[in-house]
Formats: structure tokens, C-alpha cells, sequence
């Protein structure tokens, strides 16, 4: 038995050794790989933290709105349009342009360009004679005739014609040919023609480049008839005329690009837009609204995706109005000579009934179902006869 102790404290002694070696072994490859790993990449929390920067001071609005600096959008197709090259040192600008191309005029008028726009006397007499009314025409010409109030005496850049500065027709040297050139002609070519004899001094002593800005707009052809002209100085908003006659006094012609019907967001709009401060909107987390439209319902406000051509519109005007009296008669009823011509006019809803009429070859026949309690503006009474509607007038005094 004694004999067996020195063995078995042998044998302890030795699986104490073997496993302090296994263990020291284990450590020191841990060691080794740890080591190797730090010399590839350096442990996150030896790593050296700079102080924490304070969160960018962004203003903002009411509802979670962001204002987005200048320029700061990614990607902004019209980021550059401050540095892009001027146009030309001196413009002068036809009634054309302010009442077809306003949105260049708004690019001319921007912080940053630095085109000089001259508005000859005769651009404002023709905004005057045209801005009377309730056509397309004169909204447009009342909008030019704001955004020129606005820019005159404000910005130094955007100037009016002065009373003495002219050159004479005579010493043009143009030869008129057939047809002789409109008084308002003469005076925007001679107005452009002075601004080229009488450049603006510049820093390099280098030519200044002055050019005519026109917007010639080319009425498309439709399937209808053509209106007649609703203004007789309609013409001076064309642009053709000066155009052709700046080109004969050799003067450089620009010609502007159109800005879309009111409804149509153009592309100088989109450059308004990009110059001020973008807003971010952020959307809360709330529950759908209820009252809110379907993704594929048509918007109901401006900014269609099809618009009509200006042609089109115009010509639609014109037929909206009434050219002549109609009196609308029961069956039987005779139309006396003296309330022939006292007749006033029908209703619109009547208006509405006659357009949508059925025509046949003894007079005009309106078939439709129509309220008895409807009154003309004439104070007689409109019967609901369901056979149909006729009238004394003759086939030739038929309006569709």
C-alpha cells in the first residue's frame, strides 16, 4: 500500500502538468492570433473618438417640414443655371415675348443673370391695347403687365426705352416693298437699332453681344373652323412681323421659347422652384384618411396633363358667344314682328337645349325632356311638350 502512493502522486502530478501546459499552449496561440488580427485592423476600442459634432441646426416649419438650403438637392438638373453663360449683354424685348414667353422674362429678371432687358414704349402701348378683356390673350398681357410693375425700378437691370432713344426709319435704309411696315414695327426696329449703335461700355473693351428677343407662335392647324379675330391687335403679340423686319435691318433675332397655357407647369417654373429653398416634408405615422382620393382618381385642380393647343382654345372663345337673338316658341305660338326684334334673350339652360338640338328640314326641332317650371329670360313660360319643340324661324336661321 505504501508502495502505491508515490505512484498515484506521480500520476496526478503529471495530468496537473500536461494540463497547465495544454492551457498555457491555448493562451499563447490566442495570443498570437489576436495579435495578428490587430495589426490588420485595429480593435474598435483602441481606436481614437474625435469629439461628438453637435446635429446641423435645420430650420423648420409647422407639420414637420424641412427647408432644404440651395443648391444642397442631389442631382438638380438645374443647379448650374446661375453660372451658365448670358444669353446676350443687352436684350430688347418685343411685346411678343412678354405676352407668349413670360417665363423668360421671369429668367432675364433673376438674382445672378446679368442680361440688361430694354422694354421699348411700344411693347407697353401694346400691353395696354391688349390687356382689355376677358380673352387668353389678356390674362397674359395683364400677367406681363404685373410682373414689369414689379421689376421696373427695382431691379436695374430690367429698363424701359427712353423717350430719346430711337435712330429714324429713314436712315435705315429699308425699302418697304409692296406692303409698308406697321407704325409699332418701326418703332420696336428703331428702338433695337439704337441700342446697337449705342452699346454699353464693358471692362475688356470686347464687343457686346445685343440681340432682339421675339416669340413667334405659329397657330397650329385643328379640325375646326377657324374663329374670326377677336382683337384687331392681335397681330401685335405675333412676333412675325418684327422678326422679319429686324432681319432685313440686321439685327440678331432671338427667339424665345413659349411659356405653356396657364394650368401647365412649364420648365421656368421648375427653374423658380429649384432656385428657392426646397422643403422636405416629413410624413407623421397616422391612420389613412378616409376622405382622401384614389391614387388613379384624375386631379381635380390645374396642372392637366393634356393640355389643348392655343388655336383650339381661342377658337372655342369665340364660339362660346352668342352672335345673334333666339326665342324659343311653343307649338302654335305665333312670333309677332314688334317681339321679334324686343325678344331678349334665352337662358342658358335653353342655349344648352338649342345646342344639343335635332334639326330637321321644317324648322328646328328640339327633342329632349325638359322641366315645365322653367322660365325664359323674356318671362314666358317654356311647355314640356314631348313630340318636340319647334320655332317660327326658317331653316337658314337654324344655330347649331
Amino acid at each position: 500500500m505504501d508502495s502505491q502512493l508515490p505512484q498515484q502522486t506521480a500520476t496526478v502530478d503529471k495530468l496537473a502538468m500536461s494540463r497547465a501546459l495544454g492551457a498555457a499552449f491555448l493562451s499563447h496561440q490566442v495570443q498570437q492570433l489576436e495579435s495578428a488580427v490587430s495589426e490588420r485592423n485595429p480593435n474598435w476600442r483602441d481606436r481614437k473618438v474625435g469629439p461628438r459634432k453637435p446635429p446641423p441646426n435645420v430650420p423648420r416649419r409647422r407639420g414637420g417640414d424641412v427647408e432644404r438650403p440651395r443648391g444642397e438637392a442631389k442631382g438638380n438638373r438645374r443647379s448650374g443655371d446661375h453660372t451658365r453663360e448670358k444669353d446676350a449683354d443687352v436684350v430688347i424685348v418685343d411685346a411678343s415675348v412678354l405676352v407668349h414667353a413670360l417665363g423668360q422674362i421671369k429668367k432675364w429678371c433673376r438674382e445672378g443673370r446679368e442680361e440688361i432687358v430694354i422694354i421699348p414704349l411700344e411693347a407697353l402701348n401694346t400691353l395696354d391695347l391688349l390687356k382689355k378683356g376677358s380673352s387668353a390673350l389678356a390674362v397674359r398681357a395683364r400677367a406681363a403687365s404685373r410682373v414689369l410693375e414689379a421689376q421696373v425700378g427695382t431691379n436695374p437691370r430690367i429698363r424701359v426705352q427712353q423717350d430719346d432713344a430711337y435712330v429714324l426709319w429713314g436712315k435705315l435704309g429699308l425699302v418697304d416693298g409692296p406692303t409698308a411696315s406697321p407704325e409699332w414695327v418701326r418703332r420696336i426696329i428703331c428702338c433695337a437699332r439704337y441700342e446697337v449703335e449705342h452699346p454699353p461700355p464693358k471692362a475688356d473693351d470686347s464687343a457686346a453681344k445685343i440681340i432682339l428677343a421675339v416669340a413667334a407662335t405659329p397657330m397650329a392647324p385643328v379640325p375646326l373652323p377657324a374663329p374670326v379675330q377677336g382683337s384687331k391687335h392681335e397681330i401685335r403679340a405675333s412676333g412675325g412681323l418684327v422678326a422679319q423686319w429686324a432681319a432685313k435691318a440686321g439685327l440678331e433675332v432671338l427667339h424665345a421659347k413659349t411659356t405653356p397655357p396657364s394650368g401647365a407647369r412649364s420648365s421656368f417654373e421648375d427653374d423658380e422652384a429649384s432656385d428657392g429653398p426646397r422643403v422636405v416634408k416629413q410624413r407623421p405615422h397616422t391612420h389613412p384618411n378616409p376622405h382622401r382620393p384614389r391614387r388613379n382618381t384624375p386631379p381635380s385642380g390645374p396642372g392637366a396633363l393634356v393640355e389643348r393647343p392655343a388655336a383650339v382654345k381661342t377658337m372655342m372663345e369665340m364660339v362660346a358667344q352668342p352672335s345673334r337673338v333666339v326665342r324659343v316658341l311653343a307649338r302654335g305660338e305665333k312670333l309677332e314682328p314688334d317681339s321679334a326684334v324686343s325678344a331678349a334673350p334665352p337662358s342658358a339652360l335653353q342655349w344648352q337645349r338649342l345646342r344639343s338640338s335635332r334639326l330637321d328640314t321644317a324648322g328646328v326641332t328640339i327633342s329632349g325632356n325638359y322641366d315645365p317650371a322653367d322660365t325664359g329670360a323674356s318671362g314666358h313660360s317654356v311647355r314640356h311638350l314631348r313630340e318636340g319643340w319647334t320655332t317660327a324661324k326658317t331653316v337658314q336661321d337654324r344655330v347649331v
